[in-house]
């Protein structure tokens, strides 16, 4: 099992790196019960505090259980095919009280801060609050405030940067691309996202000077 590194609050925001991305989030029922559903929805929406958002379907057991604690755990994968396998097994419509991490052959660990526990395959792990939610059209998205963050030792600097040829972030490309064709075998796409490029900015405005001299400002593209 990797070693998990309790991250630093200044840090959680450079750790969710990139914005949106794939997720693995448990949840726990009112006796206590563990689910852990697949998301593809799931998005850093404040950076400071750091708060998370996610969708899911109102007649989903996610939705349920964050009714009845008001807590979740965000677990983010990395572009693993093993792993991604075993995501999509998350995403199959098991009852009521099956634990899904159990069925998908992976391993709990417990939280720091919350009741839903941590997969310990994924690399990177929020411990979130439920701050508000809203329903519209059959769904229901989801806000919490993040209490903890950790992640597998290897993957951040100490600075608390992501090093993402080691996180290989994931996003899911979405149901249109459960196979082009609408039969067996069923297969999910996902895109790999931890190759990196810095560009600068072709611009010769006062804003740039501005921007560059701001060490503390961390605006820019929000």
């Amino acid at each position: 099992m990797p070693t998990k590194l309790d991250v630093r609050e200044e840090h959680w925001d450079r750790l969710f790196a990139n914005v949106g991305q794939l997720a693995m989030i448990t949840s726990v029922d009112g006796n206590g019960r563990v689910n852990a559903a697949t998301f593809a929805t799931c998005v850093r929406v404040v950076h400071e505090p750091m708060h998370i958002a996610f969708t899911t379907s109102t007649y989903k057991d996610t939705w349920r259980n964050v009714q009845a604690t008001g807590q979740f755990t965000v677990n983010l994968p990395s572009f693993d095919r093993v792993l991604l396998e075993k995501a999509t097994i998350l995403g199959l419509p098991f009852g009521p009280g099956v634990n899904e991490i159990e069925k998908a052959g992976l391993t709990a660990i417990a939280a720091k801060r919350v009741k839903p526990p941590r997969i310990a395959e994924c690399t990177r792990h929020f411990e979130c609050e439920v701050v508000w939610t809203k329903e519209w059209v059959g769904r229901v998205m989801i806000v919490g405030n993040v209490l903890a963050a950790s992640s597998d030792a290897d993957c951040v600097d100490e600075r608390g940067y992501l090093k993402f040829e080691r996180a290989k972030p994931v996003q899911y490309c979405g149901a249109p691309y459960l196979r082009y064709v609408n039969e067996p075998p069923y297969e999910h796409m996902f895109v790999a996202s931890y190759e990196t490029m810095s560009v600068g900015t072709p611009y010769e405005g006062p804003e740039v000077e501005k921007h560059s001299r701001s060490v503390e400002n961390e605006e820019h593209f929000r």
